[in-house]
């Protein structure tokens, strides 16, 4: 059973773990991609090379090496079309599951029933095509894919004409495709953590026609994070829903639409609801006005010693208990069988 929704360090651990399950279906389609590839060139090695000093010539007879180059390139294109439709699927996902959890955690906390509807398909799929053309998914994709062709071309060739030996070919071919990999995945990071930005900007919309909604920048959890949005960790947006930087504004992580600055980015944001930190726990009232300050408190003691405002949030909420409640109370799992 998935662990239960009390507040959004709780909804943010879930979202990650789906943004880590795209990564890794991107990431083992590739590693089987290069495993068929080595195979390939491991029977052609063993049945048409004499010598390796002679191996491109061996294999450039009637076009072999030419066919062989071809017929991978044919197979990554597939590959990466395969690719597009695993991000969208994810980015999707992501975008449904992190507008409900947060409506849940609004009308839990607020103690009402303000009736959130999802957004249609057709919605949700609008609101993640990227405005700016280049920055799309297919066309990000499609560099990549170009420039793994490339590469493999180029290093297979290289290798070969060095006479180098299967090996230490394959050696080469792992580098290419790792690397590759890495882009890939860093590309279904980013498409998760954007469409989690874009989804939360949907659900404050109609959160805000029910209470005062602030956001706060959040950083990573941990100290790798990049200097900028390190410096943006505990801000909070203007009136208007933007943070900024250096002249820059946006109203989330991932919508800067500068590479530098939205590319692998692990921050997130939390929202102020009239000003507190919505939770929600069966006999907990965290709408309490003293808990509530002494919560404030203690993240800002742990903030002034240097921890992100997150793993300040996360210290304080696990210290500081709010006092005791009657108050009726439902689970995320229970709440969301209305939208199945």
């Amino acid at each position: 059973m998935a662990k239960q929704i009390h507040n959004q360090l709780d909804i943010i651990e879930r979202v990650d773990k789906m943004i880590e399950q795209s990564e890794s279906e991107v990431d083992e389609l590739l590693s089987k991609r290069l495993r068929e590839i080595l195979e390939s060139l491991s029977v052609m090695y063993n049945k048409f090379v004499v010598d390796d000093k002679t191996s491109y010539t061996d294999l450039n007879k009637y076009n072999r090496l030419s066919k062989e180059l071809e017929r991978i390139a044919n197979q990554l294109n597939e590959d990466y079309k395969a690719i597009v439709k695993m991000i969208e699927y994810s980015n999707e996902r992501i975008y449904v599951e992190q507008y409900l959890m947060m409506a849940y955690l609004f009308e839990v906390y607020q103690s009402t029933e303000d009736g959130f509807s999802l957004p249609t398909e057709d919605t949700i799929a609008a609101a993640l095509v990227n405005p700016i053309e280049f920055l799309r998914l297919p066309n990000v994709l499609k560099e990549h894919r170009n420039e793994i062709i490339r590469k493999l071309h180029i290093e297979i060739s290289s290798s070969l004409l060095a006479g180098e030996g299967y090996w230490k070919m394959a050696e080469r071919i792992e580098k290419a495709v790792g690397f590759s990999q890495y882009k890939a995945r860093a590309v279904a990071r980013t498409e998760g953590g954007r469409a989690r930005s874009l989804s939360d900007q949907a659900v404050t919309k109609e959160m805000k026609q029910y209470a005062d909604i602030d956001d706060v920048w959040l950083s990573s959890l941990d100290h790798k994070v990049r200097t900028a949005h390190r410096k943006l960790d505990g801000q909070v947006a203007d009136k208007d829903g933007y943070f900024h930087y250096k002249g820059l504004k946006s109203k989330g992580p991932h919508l800067w639409n500068v590479a530098k600055m939205d590319i692998n980015c692990r921050c997130v944001k939390l929202k102020l609801v009239n000003g507190q930190l919505p939770s929600v726990r069966r006999g907990r009232d965290y709408k309490d006005d003293k808990y509530q300050q002494k919560l404030v408190d203690r993240i800002d003691l742990y903030m002034e010693d240097g921890y992100t405002y997150a793993q300040a949030y996360k210290m304080a909420d696990k210290e500081i208990l709010p006092p005791s409640t009657t108050m009726p109370y439902v689970t995320f799992d229970e709440w969301r069988k209305r939208y199945s």
